[in-house]
């Protein structure tokens, strides 16, 4: 992004920030700052395609991608038979005189490709021992993606889960405009930092069901979660009737601590509604804890690189200048490169 647009772009974060609901959501901890947010946006532009192919009309081009409507368009679909009403001119007269009664054709609508920003609201995102929540860097890292999307001309929707709030998130459908992708991650904040510690349970199995149903083929799903987490995305497998039709990018946030446990003492953990105590003062619990986070992150890893999918482990405090820097890797891994 050259300076013009960052300080046009840092103007219309202030725009935002001014609101009481942004400044809410401040006070909560959960808002990502304007700084932070005008580097995503400046580093998230200048990403590879998200597409994960060779298609260069998909990064200049809109209508590179067929729609599951049926209409107008060049692709032709099938034959029917007419329906009082619909225009003479969809009307094969060959067809309907060889069949003696008026024939259709139908095409497939051409529609812009999209990118889905699946963004994890739940208890387990409000967790954070260094300079920010993971909800936050979840946050911050959508701003990133979103800029990314837009720049290659890819429609971008918002799906926050994890929350009972922003019902209209889920029928606003996808958007193309900055002002519109800021103000709509700004009232994500807001709703999150208003709800508190009291976030519904994550359905994500309705959430696939969903984004199944109604996205069309060859779409970037983008999932800003804490796969290791027992209220996270599931497992790799759980997401493979999408990964057979579109694009999907994982990004797991952890704490330092989740990967890294401190010595902290005899210490009470609850799972589940149980308490468990932990002796977290030893060294050898913590190093076998520390080898069993990292094997699990390898083997979710592993199952998403084996769906075709990217996979991005992101630490809650990193900033964005160093882990943009990997995503081009994890694009480049999921297609099978060497790297």
């Amino acid at each position: 992004m050259k300076p013009s647009g960052l300080k046009r772009l840092m103007a219309r974060l202030g725009r935002n920030a001014s609101t009481a609901g942004a400044s809410r959501a401040q006070a909560a901890g959960l808002a990502p700052g304007r700084d932070e947010i005008a580097i995503a946006w400046a580093g998230g532009e200048r990403l590879p395609s998200l597409v994960g192919e060779d298609f260069p009309t998909s990064t200049r081009l809109s209508g590179d991608q067929l729609a599951r409507r049926l209409g107008e368009g060049l692709d032709f679909e099938q034959l029917r038979a007419y329906q009082p009403g619909e225009p003479a001119a969809r009307i094969d007269w060959r067809i309907s005189a060889r069949v003696n009664e008026p024939v259709v054709r139908m095409h497939r609508e051409p529609a812009q490709r999209q990118a889905h920003l699946v963004v994890d609201c739940g208890a387990a995102m409000r967790f954070g021992t260094h300079r920010r929540l993971k909800l936050t860097q979840a946050l911050l890292a959508a701003h990133a993606f979103a800029a990314g999307a837009l720049r290659q001309n890819l429609a971008v929707e918002i799906h926050p889960v994890g929350e009972a709030f922003c019902p209209g998130h889920h029928a606003a459908g996808p958007v193309t405009g900055q002002a519109a992708i800021l103000q709509r991650l700004s009232e994500l904040a807001e709703a999150a930092g208003e709800v508190g510690e009291h976030a519904a349970p994550v359905d994500w199995a309705g959430l696939r069901q969903r984004l199944a149903q109604r996205l069309p083929a060859g779409s970037v799903i983008i999932v800003l979660s804490d796969c290791l987490a027992d209220t996270g995305p599931g497992r790799a497998i759980d997401w493979a009737p999408l990964a057979a039709d579109q694009h999907l990018i994982f990004v797991s946030v952890s704490d330092r601590v989740e990967l890294d446990m401190p010595d902290m003492g005899l210490v009470a953990f609850e799972t589940g509604g149980d308490a468990r105590w932990l002796d977290t003062g030893s060294r050898r619990w913590r190093d076998g804890f520390a080898r069993a986070q990292r094997e699990a992150l390898a083997r979710w890893r592993e199952s998403a690189e084996a769906l075709g999918a990217a996979f991005l482990p992101l630490a809650a405090d990193a900033e964005p200048a160093d882990w943009l820097a990997e995503v081009p890797v994890a694009l480049a891994r999921s297609a099978g490169a060497t790297v």
